[in-house]
């Protein structure tokens, strides 16, 4: 049980940490969710505004 209370207090000091590795991996996730969805979701929607201007 030290062991994993010793890991959790470990990760807690690295979360308040202005520059922990938690809120660079964080950063980097939501850059790359951002990075997909744009270049995903622009596409998608110019092909939305095509077949609407169809009707």
């Amino acid at each position: 049980m030290s062991y994993f209370q010793l890991k959790l207090e470990a990760w807690i000091e690295d979360v308040n940490r202005e520059d922990g590795f938690t809120l660079r991996l964080f950063e980097k996730i939501t850059d790359t969710m951002f990075f997909l969805i744009k270049w995903a979701g622009i596409p998608f929607v110019l092909y939305l505004f095509i077949e609407i201007s169809r009707w």
